[in-house]
């Protein structure tokens, strides 16, 4: 599937984007984190975890249920914590598949998002990819950006106030596409924070629907299947009334 456009539901509620200080602009990482809280907050009874990864992939949760917690680490989430000059697309999500390997959920999901190409780590996106359909799991991706140059905080002058740099970050939107085909998910492009808030909640609302359909129970009657040998038993007990057990006075 090429870029989708999110359904008219998906742009409902769509989350607020915080006020930053003086001086201060938004990242990709802090729309991202209040993107991601927001889908957090939307879930009820599915196990969340999450993955982060750069130049190597590290498990900041396993799959849990404990969304306050999952919160408070999205929320601290920050740059510089571990090696982002290179993206290990392959190890994040074998990462995610391990996790998932043992868990006997009906419903299995890697939402996986990226602003960068594949360029490390020791696990290939495509056999990745093969691993996640031999645990029955969905890939459904989310490029952010479209590889242009982004302002990226750089730190901070001697005054403390934030120095940025402009950078461009490579992407694959083919590879993506292809993680998501073949694992039966969705591929979605967002080039700003609308468009990823978006593109999460389309995959919620593919996730609801799925989690809907899988409740519905279907009836079919059989009580033709007896009708006749009902009828039969009721005509051979009115025989046997008439004739052989007939009582003489």
């Amino acid at each position: 599937p090429g870029p989708r456009s999110p359904s008219a539901s998906s742009t409902r509620d769509l989350p607020s984007l915080p006020d930053l200080p003086r001086g201060k602009r938004l990242t990709r990482l802090d729309t991202a984190k209040v993107v991601i809280r927001d889908f957090i907050s939307r879930r009820k009874t599915d196990r969340i975890g999450i993955v982060v990864f750069g130049k190597a992939a590290y498990v900041l949760s396993p799959p849990t249920l404990d969304y306050y917690l999952l919160n408070q680490m999205v929320a601290k989430m920050t740059l510089g914590v571990i090696d982002g000059n290179q993206t290990a697309i392959g190890d994040a999500v074998g990462t995610a598949v391990a996790r998932l390997r043992k868990s006997d959920a009906q419903s299995k999901v890697v939402i996986l998002l990226t602003d960068g190409d594949s360029n490390a780590g020791s696990i290939a996106p495509e056999y990745a990819t093969h691993l996640a359909t031999t645990v029955g799991a969905k890939i459904y991706t989310i490029q952010i950006g479209s590889g242009d140059e982004v302002d990226v905080e750089d730190g901070v002058d001697l005054l403390g106030n934030p120095v940025y740099g402009r950078h461009r970050f490579p992407v694959n939107p083919e590879l993506l596409k292809k993680m998501a085909r073949e694992t039966g998910g969705q591929a979605f492009i967002a080039t700003d924070g609308k468009g990823l808030a978006q593109s999460m909640h389309a995959v919620l609302d593919q996730l609801e629907k799925t989690r809907f359909e899988a409740s519905i129970a279907s009836f079919e009657d059989l009580f033709q299947l007896l009708l006749i040998p009902g009828v039969f038993l009721v005509g051979l007990d009115a025989l046997l009334r008439a004739w052989i057990l007939r009582r003489f006075p």
